[in-house]
């Protein structure tokens, strides 16, 4: 079947960033991530986001005041980020604006996984426990954890489909897209379960499928962001959440 002009200059616009990523490989490692992320959000991301959605780092705060590990990337909806967390570059976000974290790694072995799993955990299981939140639905905020890689094979336990999919089920819980260069991407879909996509090394389809699935979720997620803040909690049709004071203002205990 002919490729569309679309899908052709998609695999143009992928394959430029890995050839650029191949072309940093042997810089040394400190700068050659902090240059991949760079590649990541500038010669990828930013293409396929709508202008509702920003890309920043950093650490996402909960309303007591507790943060998240440091994020590679963090996605978030201009509509709720107040502007001037924004234009001052304070790379703190507000829990409720947040729709997904990227962790990117030059090399995607198991021990980095477990750590992006490991903080993924501590994200959505302290950063949004419910008794975070003066609301009662702050488990509906949680956000999308992924990790995506560059270079070499990956974890051997997840490298093929069956074997892969059973030791994802029983070792990944938070994560819910794992995506590495030219060799696979790892999606899980609430009906099937974890599913892979292998790269064909022309078309690129393990990074389309990553970032094509990662952008839907993001629409869906931000409009479902924006009924729950227009709402005082479940059982509430009408009112909406007084949440930015909660950050802004000093309280007396």
């Amino acid at each position: 079947m002919k490729r569309t002009t679309i899908q052709q200059y998609t695999s143009a616009i992928i394959g430029g960033m890995v050839e650029s990523s191949i072309a940093l490989q042997d810089l040394d490692h400190n700068l050659l991530k902090g240059e991949l992320r760079e590649l990541f959000v500038t010669d990828l991301l930013k293409r396929f986001l709508t202008s509702q959605f920003e890309v920043g780092s950093g650490i996402i705060t909960n309303q007591k005041g507790e943060q998240s590990n440091q994020n590679d990337i963090i996605i978030y909806d201009n509509r709720i980020l107040p502007p001037f967390i924004r234009e001052q570059h304070l790379g703190v976000f507000p829990s409720e604006c947040v729709l997904a974290t990227i962790e990117v790694k030059s090399y995607l072995i198991k021990t980095e996984l477990d750590k992006a799993e490991t903080a993924a955990k501590k994200l959505h299981e302290e950063i949004y426990r419910p008794d975070a939140s003066l609301y009662g639905d702050y488990h509906e905020f949680k956000p999308t954890c992924t990790i995506f890689g560059f270079y070499k094979d990956g974890p051997r336990a997840i490298a093929k489909k069956e074997a892969g999919k059973t030791w994802l089920n029983q070792n990944i819980k938070y994560l819910k897209y794992i995506g590495l260069a030219q060799k696979y991407s790892w999606i899980k879909m609430r009906d099937t379960g974890w599913t892979q996509e292998l790269s064909d090394k022309k078309s690129h389809n393990e990074i389309k499928r990553f970032i094509a699935v990662l952008c839907d979720n993001l629409r869906t997620r931000s409009e479902i962001r924006i009924k729950l803040l227009s709402r005082k909690d479940n059982k509430s049709k009408e009112g909406h959440k007084d949440w930015i004071g909660i950050y802004i203002r000093e309280r007396k205990d």
